[in-house]
């Protein structure tokens, strides 16, 4: 497909203000992980956050499209990015329904976010996340490691471009979503199609020739047209032939004088003319387009007698090599970036190796973000091995520089990548051990962890790096192992054999002490030994971290489950008071109470609950648990008067409702049941399971009263939003029907 150069870094203006976003946010965006700058700004879309939120992120993310599509990024990045794509879009949807939902039944509030700038905000971002998705798929279906997908995603974009295209209230996103469909003509071999769609746009853009559509769908039509395309849009190109008499005879009459200079020992007065002469002639050749990769090396040769000579577009260069052998490093960055900023278009010329060497410059100077991207810029196909060899390596070391000083995700991911880079390259290399350190220290995987750890050749230079970071990898799978509970002894065995590897040092910090006392209070063969260490231990937290107060708590908790009595933490509740009631100290003990049996939760519950009062979510929950087991002992009008209590004190609370649903059912009060459900599937979408569980025990309520008919309008809603997200809800619902024998409107019809 032929296209206009230009066009991918004009996609990003067609959302107005975005233009100007572009000139502050491109050099941003490049330096960092687009996948994660989109994830980070997925994130920023809270779903009772301010809408403008929404507006803002969707310009953002079109920045982050417009930079990957005008760079190399791979098919997975793009691939990575739709998918986010289409996230904000559903959580732009959900803020919609929330906005709508606040509203309740009242028309007139409704009406009011529909003319609003919350109707505007969302609208906007719900047609520019399904905008920006569709240029990523047309950018996937271009590329040829996309052949066997590529109908797939024309029509994936084609269905984005028409949405947009029909957004009568967002004019730019309307041009935009027609000149995408011109690209699709052009892609499925439909070129009238293609220059009908563009004379179209021009014609609706003649008042605006300036406009970055009108440029584009110009453009587009005279290249299918066989006409010059506009200046400036087209790559030059490449000049043909080596290197004729007049070249061989100016290169080499520029040589000896060179040499001549070089040699002679002239006066002061006299010095510098061989080299200034010889310069005309260079100068000369690289004027004609006539410089070839072994001229450029011969002069290159007579830095020091070139230095105070120009030589054209190649000054900047010559400069920069001179410096860089001086070990000047920063002058060389700074004549090396002066050079690259706009590098001459020599044919046959390759610039590879000083890329490389201004990449060596910027390391140097300690600029390793900006190091990185260069040596990265030489990790293509066409580079030779050597050089890509040497820039993979280059590009690991300086991604490790800059990780040491900018400590985010960012540049964490870009380390990962250049480290397992290096390694795939050079896996002998005496520096290869260093990135398998690395690479388990951020692994998010403990397998993968202790594989890397487990390939250290030489641990000795790291002093102690490798075992620390063992360790730490383990103390990681035991925190997860003791959120799940699986593997949690074995667990704690290989973390136990990994401790006693740590450098003493390693041993002291409060907090390693502390972990430590959990893996004992999960292995020591006689747990009650160890509750007098844990009272001593836990008097000198006083003034630790919660971290560490937390671990004791949890490892107190423990010995009291391995020694098979729960009930002293019923005793230890009954003696702190209102200490207990902490928040991180609750959500300690919720899971805990909540495994214990349930004559034993009431009690623990109880002995809490004068005390929750300051921490309304715990308290809920506890609550809720509360009403639970109630019922669970068949204590019905118990469960029921706390439930109307909770409704009191939490009337927002949809578990609440709920809560007193079951518990009015269950004392035969069907109508009040009925009327909690129904708050409950008034709220909540029908894709919710909660929404299906409050129609079918509203549906089995009516089914069983005086009036099973009127279970009839619940069933023909429900009928109308199968399938179930679960199967029960299904098998329930079924054996609900045939027993009420409601009428199938289908069958009347």
């Amino acid at each position: 497909m032929r296209r206009v150069p230009s066009r991918l870094s004009l996609a990003l203006c067609l959302l107005g203000s975005l233009c100007l976003g572009v000139l502050f946010a491109t050099s941003a965006l490049a330096a960092g992980d687009p996948v994660a700058d989109a994830k980070a700004m997925l994130a920023r879309l809270a779903p009772g956050g301010p809408t403008s939120d929404y507006v803002a992120v969707a310009r953002e993310f079109g920045q982050v499209v417009d930079a990957v599509r005008q760079g190399t990024a791979p098919d997975l990045t793009l691939l990575e990015l739709r998918k986010v794509a289409g996230e904000m879009r559903d959580r732009a949807e959900d803020r919609l329904r929330a906005a709508e939902a606040e509203a309740g039944d009242d028309e007139g509030a409704l009406e009011q976010i529909y003319e609003s700038a919350t109707w505007d905000d969302l609208s906007f971002a719900m047609s520019a996340f399904p905008y920006w998705r569709a240029w990523l798929d047309l950018t996937l279906a271009e590329r040829p490691s996309q052949l066997a997908q590529r109908d797939k995603r024309l029509w994936s974009a084609k269905r984005g471009f028409r949405a947009a295209s029909m957004q009568i209230f967002q004019p730019n996103l309307v041009y935009g979503g027609w000149l995408g469909m011109g690209y699709i003509a052009q892609a499925e071999k439909q070129p009238s199609r293609a220059i009908q769609i563009y004379e179209a746009l021009k014609k609706a853009l003649a008042a605006e020739p300036t406009h970055p559509v009108y440029q584009m769908a110009d453009a587009e039509m005279k290249i299918m047209k066989g006409e010059p395309p506009p200046p400036g849009l087209v790559a030059q190109a490449a000049a043909a032939g080596g290197m004729d008499m007049e070249t061989a005879n100016l290169h080499a009459e520029a040589m000896q004088l060179l040499a001549q200079h070089r040699a002679a020992e002239q006066k002061e007065r006299g010095a510098g003319v061989g080299a200034r002469v010889a310069a005309e002639k260079l100068r000369a050749i690289i004027a004609k387009d006539k410089l070839t990769m072994g001229i450029l090396s011969d002069l290159l040769g007579y830095q020091a007698e070139l230095a105070r000579e120009g030589l054209g577009d190649y000054t900047d260069l010559l400069l920069a090599e001179f410096n860089f052998n001086n070990q000047q490093w920063f002058t060389a960055v700074q004549k090396y970036r002066s050079f690259f900023g706009a590098p001459p278009r020599t044919p046959g010329i390759s610039f590879d190796r000083f890329r490389y060497r201004y990449a060596v410059a910027l390391l140097k100077s300690e600029l390793n973000e900006e190091a990185a991207r260069e040596a990265e810029r030489l990790l293509r196909s066409d580079v030779e091995p050597a050089v890509q060899k040497a820039a993979t390596k280059l590009a690991y070391i300086a991604r490790a520089g800059n990780a040491e000083v900018n400590i985010n995700q960012a540049s964490r991911t870009a380390l990962t990548t250049a480290a397992k880079r290096f390694l795939a390259e050079n896996p002998n290399d005496p520096d290869a051990d260093g990135a398998r350190l690395i690479l388990a220290q951020n692994s998010g995987e403990a397998g993968a962890a202790l594989k890397y750890l487990n390939s250290v050749q030489s641990t000795g230079k790291f002093a102690g790096g490798v075992e620390r970071t063992r360790f730490y990898v383990m103390a990681k799978d035991f925190a997860e192992a003791a959120r799940t509970g699986k593997g949690l002894e074995t667990m704690a065995r290989q973390a136990l054999s990994a401790w006693e590897t740590l450098p003493a040092e390693e041993k002291k910090p409060t907090q390693n002490q502390a972990f430590f006392f959990q893996l004992l209070a999960v292995t020591e063969p006689k747990p009650a030994s160890l509750l007098p260490r844990l009272e001593v231990a836990e008097q000198k937290t006083a003034t630790a971290g919660l971290n560490v107060k937390r671990a004791y708590l949890w490892s107190r908790l423990k010995i009291y489950e391995r020694m098979g009595e729960p009930e002293r933490l019923l005793t230890d509740l009954k003696t702190q008071g209102a200490a207990a009631a902490n928040s991180w100290i609750l959500e300690q003990y919720f899971p805990f109470i909540r495994r214990q049996a349930i004559a034993l939760r009431l009690q623990m519950t109880e002995a809490l609950s004068p005390h929750l009062k300051k921490q309304p979510e715990m308290e809920r929950r506890f609550r809720l648990m509360y009403i639970d087991d109630l019922m669970a002992e068949n204590r019905g009008e118990e469960a029921y008067t706390e439930a109307k209590s909770l409704l009191a004190d939490y009337p927002r609370a949809g578990d609440a409702y709920r809560a007193l649903a079951k518990a009015a059912n269950a004392t035969r009060r069907p109508v009040e049941a009925d009327n909690a459900w129904r708050v409950i599937t008034e709220k909540v979408p029908p894709k919710e399971p909660v929404w299906w569980e409050g129609m079918l025990s509203r549906i089995e309520i009516r089914a069983g009263s005086t009036r099973p008919a009127a279970a009839c309008e619940l069933v023909d809603t429900v009928r109308k939003r199968l399938p179930a997200p679960k199967p029960e809800f299904s098998q329930r619902f079924e054996a609900l029907r045939q027993k009420v024998s409601c009428p199938d409107p289908a069958a009347g019809a």
